[in-house]
């Protein structure tokens, strides 16, 4: 008889344990949609970040587009005539300043090289007053100075 009640109490526990690992439906199908929305936030997740990605990588194609267009429209400025060294001197500085600010990485370094280029049109003007370059010399260069700026503007 106590192998009955053993085994009758055995079978209870069974099925107790049993009944309570068991779901209902409606809980099976809250976990499956708890499981789904979580799979679904995952999935939201990640095309925003690849969403975010194709977004960095179009506006970087646009900037260097824009970078090469700018080069390009400075190469097609003809050099000024110039005839002596310090002129000569002061249009490459110029010229290669204008490339350097094209292509600026870093708002910083877009700055100092508006800076730059302040400068070198204050050096061409002292240049002139002190007798180192001719007005002709300083006008080419000026109007070389004008000549970028609007292939760049053109350009872009």
């Amino acid at each position: 008889m106590n192998l009955n009640k053993t085994f009758f109490a055995s079978l209870a526990t069974a099925a107790i344990l049993f009944s309570c690992n068991n779901q209902t439906p409606q809980e099976k199908a809250a976990d499956s949609m708890e499981h789904a929305e979580d799979k679904a936030a995952d999935a939201t997740e990640e095309a925003m970040k690849t969403s975010e990605d194709a977004a960095t990588k179009d506006a970087e194609a646009v900037v260097y587009s824009n970078k090469a267009a700018a080069n390009a429209a400075i190469a097609s400025v003809p050099a000024p005539t110039l005839t002596n060294d310090k002129a000569k001197e002061l249009y490459t500085k110029l010229g290669k300043t204008w490339v350097d600010r094209i292509n600026a990485d870093s708002h910083e370094k877009a700055v100092d090289k508006e800076k730059a280029l302040l400068d070198i049109k204050n050096e061409i003007d002292k240049n002139a007053v002190d007798g180192k370059i001719t007005a002709t010399e300083k006008d080419n260069i000026m109007k070389y100075q004008s000549d970028c700026l609007a292939a760049i503007k053109a350009a872009l």
